[in-house]
């Protein structure tokens, strides 16, 4: 008789191991405010085909799947973005410890209790539960982003090289396998017992937290420094090439694919409506950029506090729009890319700068 009738989100937790995904896993990291995870593989079959015989003669598996994850969460502190390897004192780049390699690879697990019990009552050592698990699972995607009507949300698209489900009570062999030779370890991990958030963690983050500053005043017929900002978007992506090698099935390893760059969106409400010139633009010697910060500073306890901050640096204007209908006012987008430099590169990229104390 099934255990189960259903599987609700009370019922579920989003956890991730420490670099590297095939060491020692005793600081595994709870991912805090959840909102959505999906999983995904596939088997990349190939026809093996003859002369003489219309049927495939078999189907194999001739390069390595690559099952994925993605999840949603809403923004907070940086507890989660420290969890997955960014670091957040503002004063390196989004995507350094991934460049370096310090923190890069690792093991994603998404937990699922008994029917009826809550994760954050669960204790490290549950019957019936299981957990599914991405090994060697790579970021190869992060945004966030804001809007009216809405709270501050980050996605992460992940890629790794294995895909288990296993009973999820006491020691669990880690879901990551020898990149080498596509062999199973023997390193073994226990989900931590789950909580609400650590402490100085905000709930969320509304409309209201948010101050964008230092928009600039002089693009073509639009000064963003006046506008009403009705929605931004952060997005990098980190594309990763998965090398592969004779004598072995598997990827032995998904470097950062470089030149990196991010892009900055924004939606508006247009107010006061300046001169320019696209050919002015069009011909200049150089393109222009902007420095600008997007601060979040929810309530924490009976305080507002400051919590999350995104620093944009060099920003190059890339597109605009602009439109006007019947019964609806002058609107508008933006975008800019912005160059993801690497640790020493202080001047340009998108930097974290946030209050949580978690460390890895």
């Amino acid at each position: 008789m099934a255990s189960r009738t259903q599987v609700k989100y009370g019922s579920a937790g989003l956890f991730v191991g420490p670099t590297p995904s095939t060491g020692a896993h005793t600081a595994i990291k709870q991912l805090h405010r959840v909102q959505s995870v999906s999983d995904t593989f596939d088997l990349p079959l190939e026809d093996v085909n003859q002369f003489g015989q219309t049927a495939a003669l078999d189907k194999v598996v001739n390069s390595s799947p690559t099952p994925t994850m993605e999840f949603t969460y809403y923004t907070t502190d940086g507890h989660n973005e420290v969890a997955l390897g960014m670091p957040i004192d503002g004063t390196k780049s989004i995507a350094s410890f991934f460049l370096d390699g310090t923190q890069d690879d690792k093991n994603y697990f998404s937990l699922f209790t008994k029917q009826g019990v809550d994760v954050v009552s669960r204790t490290p050592v549950a019957t019936e539960d299981f957990v599914v698990g991405i090994g060697n699972g790579f970021v190869s995607s992060y945004s966030v982003s804001a809007s009216v009507g809405g709270f501050m949300e980050s996605s992460v698209s992940i890629e790794g090289s294995n895909y288990s489900i296993k009973d999820a009570a006491g020691s669990v062999v880690i879901p990551a396998i020898n990149p080498t030779d596509g062999t199973a370890l023997t390193e073994t991990y226990i989900i931590p017992a789950g909580t609400t958030g650590e402490v100085g963690m905000p709930s969320v983050i509304k409309k209201g937290d948010i101050a964008i500053a230092g928009l600039p005043a002089t693009l073509i017929g639009v000064d963003l420094s006046e506008a009403n900002v009705q929605s931004f978007s952060v997005s990098v992506d980190l594309p990763r090439e998965a090398l592969e090698r004779l004598g072995s099935d598997f990827v032995f390893a998904r470097p950062l694919q470089t030149p990196i760059n991010a892009t900055v969106s924004l939606d508006f409400a247009v107010t006061d409506i300046v001169e320019g010139s696209l050919s002015d633009l069009f011909t200049s010697c150089s393109a222009t950029s902007f420095d600008f910060t997007i601060t979040a500073s929810p309530c924490v306890g009976s305080a507002k506090s400051e919590t999350f901050k995104i620093v944009i640096k060099g920003a190059f204007f890339e597109s605009e729009n602009t439109s006007t209908d019947i019964g609806s006012d002058r609107n508008g987008s933006v975008s800019f890319t912005v160059p993801i430099g690497a640790a020493s590169d202080t001047t340009r990229g998108i930097f974290l700068d946030c209050s949580s104390t978690t460390t890895v």
